[in-house]
């Protein structure tokens, strides 16, 4: 009898053991997850101040007013975010507008940047559809690392554009915003990785925005 005693005890105690090996708790390795308007040490965030505001210079003879400035979103030296904009002076719905001076806000991107976007569809007629990216407008907390839609690295994308030909979908995510907060989810591509990050944007009007601020991961 004792000889049994012995190998039962020697399975329950593996058997014991197993159990509690499985219990222990697992150690993950859990991505970091990015949220417009939220920053912590694993970021660097840059604060506009005052915040950054695009110049507008009138053309009488042309009748609109353009402007551009830039950001350096790593601090490298290098430009990473060019911003144009151009309004015609006066412009209404019933003012003929043409291939030079059609206004619009667009970012240029350049040394890896690339921005989220919105893929709006729309008709054009006989049952066809087209296409146009626009500059996506975040709300804030909208976590930006495991979006799916982004603009291609060094093009031109628009925040909101009125073209001068015929165009059935709307004029871009920021052309209605009026005295609002939102944010640009961004990334950059370091080697096979990306650093993701976002920009923050208050908007009185269409000619009058601020960048208050960006963050992205070191």
């Amino acid at each position: 009898m004792k000889s049994l005693i012995i190998p039962i005890l020697i399975i329950l105690l593996a058997l014991y053991s197993c159990n509690k090996d499985n219990s222990e708790p697992q150690i993950f390795s859990i991505e970091n997850q990015i949220f417009a308007g939220e920053y912590n040490a694993d970021l660097d965030l840059k604060e506009f101040n005052p915040p950054l505001k695009v110049d507008l210079i009138s053309d009488s003879l042309l009748n609109f007013k353009y402007g551009v400035d830039s950001i350096d979103i790593n601090t490298d030296g290098n430009y990473d975010l060019i911003i144009h904009q151009r309004f015609i002076m006066d412009w209404n719905d019933t003012v003929q507008i043409s291939n030079t001076n059609y206004p619009f806000c667009s970012l240029t991107l350049k040394n890896g940047l690339e921005v989220a976007c919105k893929n709006e569809i729309f008709y054009i007629g006989l049952g066809q559809t087209s296409s146009v990216l626009w500059v996506d407008s975040l709300e804030y907390l909208k976590r930006i690392d495991n979006l799916n839609d982004w603009s291609e690295t060094n093009t031109n994308i628009w925040m909101w554009v009125v073209p001068p030909t015929s165009f059935w979908g709307s004029y871009g995510c920021w052309y209605n915003l009026i005295e609002t907060e939102k944010y640009i989810g961004i990334r950059m591509k370091i080697i096979t990785d990306y650093k993701f990050g976002w920009i923050k944007i208050n908007q009185e009007s269409r000619e009058n925005f601020e960048f208050v601020s960006y963050a992205i991961e070191k």
